[in-house]
């Protein structure tokens, strides 16, 4: 076993995405599968902690694809999480015959405004499918065969960028939401408001009511904002964060997915629905689409593999390198967001790059290259 785990990327900001692998040993049973934890170096063990289970093989070498989250959760009872704030953290992975883990150093830096400015982050359909928005963490919208209400031009603060979209019911407008919680509208979408001081952990996503009066903000750390006629049901418990993406349920209430086991979380109630603790995965989440029964979620990985749960029961394909989906196009950027079709026989993936990938009865109406 090596003592050390191999990281592609030694530094970066929140967001940046580090290929790594390990051994864990010949000890690794079903029931005691690899993991590591993303955790501060300062005062590290029992603190704030990412942690992710792996599979590994006949020999314990494992690898994943991780994305450095903004917010960690927490180890042990009674403890809190905390933001990713710059400095020195390390990767840890116990070895599953105990005697010793492997470590490895990663240093955060401040996001600069280049580093996500002409990222796209979220892809959103138009009410029939037919076409769809790309979403810029700078604020521009793209529409392809969907109408456009604007921005003209870059609308997020350098400290904040764009990171959700919503569109109205009737398909006239849309909002956006920046990471600290400013919601932004355009064409008939009416401002219900926005949070009027900074969230303990940025905000991940946004979905709006089925009714379009209304829409809820979710952040990193599991906390949901409720505005409008959104109303508030309830929300996951912190030490499973960091969360990645909340959606609406037609019947009332909304789901919300957790980024590193593929949890769906159902509100009212916060039954789990799918995925959790136990549950292996080879990268990180980076966003889901409900189903429109609002009964299940197809979850993208950043490495565009896709993992579905309830009603969301067909696999359509994904992006993985060396696919072609039927735009012709090989993924070649991290995917950064997936939005399913009205009658949830299709979806599609956005990469970071603006590259679309259509699966099932998803239509290619258009890319940032095409």
């Amino acid at each position: 076993m090596s003592a050390t785990i191999h990281l592609s990327e030694s530094s970066g900001p929140p967001g940046t995405v580090v290929n790594l692998s390990g051994n864990a040993g010949r000890a690794c049973t079903a029931r005691q599968q690899p993991s590591f934890s993303f955790e501060s170096a300062r005062g590290a063990g029992g603190g704030p902690a990412t942690q992710v289970e792996v599979a590994a093989s006949t020999t314990g070498s494992w690898s994943a694809t991780f994305v450095v989250p903004s917010y960690l959760g927490f180890s042990g009872a009674g403890g809190r999480g905390a933001a990713v704030a710059p400095g020195r953290y390390q990767l840890v992975a116990p070895w599953c015959g105990g005697g010793g883990s492997s470590r490895a150093t990663f240093t955060v830096t401040a996001t600069p405004t280049s580093k996500w400015g002409q990222r796209y982050v979220a892809i959103v359909p138009t009410l029939t499918g037919a076409g769809y928005w790309l979403l810029q963490a700078d604020g521009a919208v793209h529409a392809f065969e969907a109408p456009w209400f604007g921005p003209r031009g870059a609308i997020a603060s350098p400290s904040s960028p764009i990171v959700g979209m919503a569109r109205t019911y009737d398909e006239g407008g849309y909002w956006l939401v920046d990471s600290a919680g400013h919601v932004f509208d355009f064409g008939d979408a009416r401002n219900y408001g926005s949070l009027r001081s900074a969230p303990q952990a940025p905000v991940t996503g946004m979905a709006a009511a089925p009714d379009g009066k209304g829409y809820w903000l979710l952040s990193s750390d599991g906390h949901v904002y409720g505005f409008g006629d959104a109303r508030l049901d309830g929300m996951p418990t912190e030490q499973l964060a960091p969360f990645d993406a909340i959606g609406a349920r037609p019947a009332g209430g909304y789901l919300v997915t957790a980024a590193e086991d593929s949890a769906v979380y159902e509100f009212p109630g916060g039954a789990l629905v799918g995925g959790g603790p136990g549950t292996e995965t080879s990268a990180s989440f980076v966003g889901a689409a409900v189903t429109p029964s609002g009964n299940g979620t197809y979850q993208a990985e950043v490495n565009g593999q896709v993992v579905f749960t309830g009603d969301a029961s067909t696999y359509f394909g994904s992006p993985i390198p060396g696919s072609v989906p039927a735009n012709q196009q090989i993924v070649g950027a991290p995917i950064t967001g997936i939005a399913a079709t009205p009658n949830g026989q299709g979806y599609w993936m956005v990469d970071a790059d603006g590259n679309v990938y259509n699966f099932g009865n998803a239509p290619f109406v258009g890319s940032a290259l095409h």
